[in-house]
């Protein structure tokens, strides 16, 4: 004990000794190792090789921008006017350029490419004409692959899983529309590989979910192909369930799974139900509920193709035909499995009391059961691994609320939407370039978390004092050895 506090106060009487002397000190030292790593991976060069060289009178190149601004982020920032403030913050290292706020904005905007309209016709009622708006960066969605795999976090030779959403970005902005959730924003649609966003494509509030996906993924694999990142599985909600996005993917050599839109109405869909004889019992967990219920693999074709493939079936009767049909010992297992969710529910480790088969959703009844489906390609796997890896999906809704939250994806810079897919796209590149610098500093600071949040980041790393003098980095008052890597 004697021992600790001597050194804090040895630490203390550095940093006052320091602050007495004049010396410049900033409170984020963390970012001196950053920047020597982004420097060192050539992160600048990569960034030029895209968009090239600004005019000679410039100031700063495209690389100083992005790079100012993955620094201010790091540091918390979410606002273009917070890089500002950073740059007071910074001026402590040698041949940093930040460049102001009213410069960040105005390289952005001229780096926004035109936004495009599609005229088409609602199929509901007497149909209306719609104008759907969409924006595609192409440049620099090849800046966020490109740096992404020199960060080291995507590699050849090894298949990813993408999946491919679209996520609501609740704004006010001028250009913003209302959404088929009577919600003011954009809506765009995104492919994500694990928790980095690398290609972005974005659509106004107003426009489906489900508007020019199979143009979205195309664009997305001709890139990754381009830069040699392979990719084994696609997953997508029901947005996905259409034959071009289907056969685009089958053409690939691609495994999908898909949340299909399934008509139990429909005559072919009824008799292949009523046809299949081959359930399964079995119960399924996930981070929301326990599923007691029957699954099925049943062969299925989508219109205008003979390919046939596997339509996971889950099927769960309905309260009322549990309660008609069941035993008193059936009745007494029903209870317990519903005491024991409502036991997991109080002590919060799941989202709600759900027992599929017991409590099902809402949803046409077919001879008194529910059913979801789930349709794929992937003859490798058994039914229950397919349905838990598509729920798996609920943590990519947690990654946009990562960059909602982290990164500033919920408040939008411009009031322009083509604009504001640079802000994203420089918000998604901060994202890559903070993921890859804690895979890359985990090895020399095991206290760091693969899986931390930008916050607790920031608070473990980024937040120390530091000093430059004489060439040499001088930090305070941390148990991290920022001079091995620094």
């Amino acid at each position: 004990m004697k021992q600790i506090c001597f050194n804090f106060v040895e630490i203390f009487e550095q940093v006052m000794s320091a602050i007495r002397s004049n010396i410049n000190i900033t409170p984020y030292g963390g970012v001196v190792p950053v920047l020597k790593k982004i420097k060192e991976l050539g992160i600048p060069q990569v960034i030029r090789s895209v968009l090239g060289v600004r005019k000679k009178q410039a100031k700063y190149g495209y690389e100083d921008i992005f790079i100012a601004w993955i620094l201010t982020s790091l540091c918390g920032g979410l606002r273009l006017d917070h890089i500002s403030k950073l740059k007071k913050k910074l001026d402590i290292i040698p041949n940093l350029k930040i460049p102001s706020h009213d410069t960040l904005g105005l390289v952005f905007k001229k780096l926004a490419t035109e936004t495009k309209v599609k005229r088409g016709i609602t199929k509901i009622g007497k149909g209306q004409i719609t104008y759907s708006e969409y924006n595609i960066n192409e440049k620099l969605n090849e800046m966020l692959v490109k740096v992404t795999k020199r960060m080291g976090i995507l590699t050849q030779g090894k298949k990813y899983t993408l999946h491919i959403d679209s996520t609501l970005i609740e704004t006010n902005c001028f250009d913003a529309k209302y959404s088929y959730s009577t919600v003011n924003g954009f809506n765009p649609m995104i492919c994500l590989i694990d928790d980095l966003p690398i290609y972005i494509s974005m659509r106004n509030g107003n426009v489906a979910p489900q508007f020019e996906i199979t143009k979205c993924l195309k664009d997305c694999l001709d890139l990754l192909d381009k830069h040699k990142i392979q990719i084994g599985t696609i997953i997508s909600d029901s947005a996905g369930y259409n034959a071009d996005f289907i056969k685009l993917i089958n053409d690939r050599h691609i495994n999908f799974l898909i949340r299909p839109k399934v008509n139990l109405k429909t005559e072919r869909v009824q008799d292949a139900l009523n046809n299949y004889s081959e359930w399964t019992r079995t119960e399924i967990r996930t981070s929301n509920s326990i599923w007691d219920c029957e699954v099925g693999d049943i062969p299925f074709s989508i219109h205008g193709s003979d390919i046939k493939y596997r339509l996971i079936t889950t099927k769960a009767p309905r309260v009322e035909t549990i309660k008609k049909n069941e035993t008193d010992e059936e009745r007494i297992d029903r209870e317990n499995k519903e005491a024991k969710m409502n036991d997991l529910r109080e002590r919060k480790l799941v989202k709600f009391s759900l027992v599929f088969g017991l409590y099902p959703p809402k949803g046409k009844p077919f001879e008194g059961y529910e059913y979801k489906f789930f349709l794929t390609n992937d003859h490798s796997i058994t039914p229950k691994e397919v349905i838990e890896s598509y729920h798996k999906r609920g943590g990519e809704e947690r990654r946009f609320d990562w960059m909602k939250n982290d990164f500033g994806w919920a408040l939008p810079s411009f009031m322009r939407m083509n604009q504001n897919t640079v802000f994203m796209i420089a918000a998604a590149l901060a994202n890559n370039v903070f993921r890859g610098v804690v895979k890359i500093f985990k090895k020399e600071i095991p206290q760091l978390r693969l899986t931390a949040r930008l916050r607790e980041f920031i608070y473990e790393f980024i937040t120390v004092a530091c000093s430059y003098m004489d060439g040499v980095y001088t930090f305070y008052s941390t148990d991290i050895a920022f001079e091995k890597i620094a």
